[in-house]
């Protein structure tokens, strides 16, 4: 993607194929401030008792580095002081830089976008529960006991199943991975 495009899907909403149909969404980083805190709603009756505000800690985290790489980006280049976060994002894209300054840009717009989609968007992935991982012997890891192997055996919007050769497993607990011939130890794994 060029730049100029990168800082439109960031800043402004924009068509995008939903389901097999080309629909509006909004802007990646609308997308991520609604994201960042959920909707406070009273009752139905209309009655005095509210629900409080939950806070989503990774995507504010998300919005706060974008925010500040940006505006210090902005600072660099332009030697002026960064107006708002989609204001500097506009400027940048709809500016000429020198071929260094572009390439950077271009290349912290995709690495935003990228990780404003895994965090809305996230893949799917299928718990392998009670199977141990044959790098770090464990099941289940940390205070919660979270299940340590996931199947990633999806693609696409819509969850569509790969063929297996193209599955793989990763281990939360010790980010190992396995790709085909080396999955012969889940097919003994899930058969006992």
């Amino acid at each position: 993607m060029t730049l100029r495009s990168l800082a439109q899907e960031l800043t402004e909403p924009h068509l995008k194929s939903i389901g097999g149909r080309i629909g509006k969404v909004p802007s990646l980083l609308s997308e991520l401030r609604d994201a960042v805190s959920g909707s406070s709603s009273g009752d139905a009756g209309g009655g005095a008792s509210k629900q409080r505000i939950l806070v989503n800690a990774t995507a504010l985290d998300l919005l706060n580095q974008i925010d500040a790489e940006v505006r210090s980006a902005y600072s660099d280049r332009y030697g002026q002081g960064a107006p708002t976060l989609e204001t500097c994002i506009e400027l940048i894209g709809k500016g000429e830089h020198p071929a260094d300054w572009d390439a950077w840009f271009t290349a912290k717009l995709d690495w935003y976008k990228a990780q404003i989609e895994t965090m809305l968007r996230p893949k799917k992935m299928r718990r392998l529960d009670n199977v141990e991982c044959p790098s770090c012997l464990q099941s289940k890891h940390g205070e919660d006991r979270a299940t340590c192997l996931y199947l990633d055996c999806y693609e696409g919007e819509h969850k569509v199943l790969k063929h297996a050769s193209e599955w793989e497993v990763h281990c939360v607990a010790c980010e190992a991975s396995w790709t085909r011939e080396q999955m012969s130890w889940l097919l003994v794994a899930l058969s006992e």
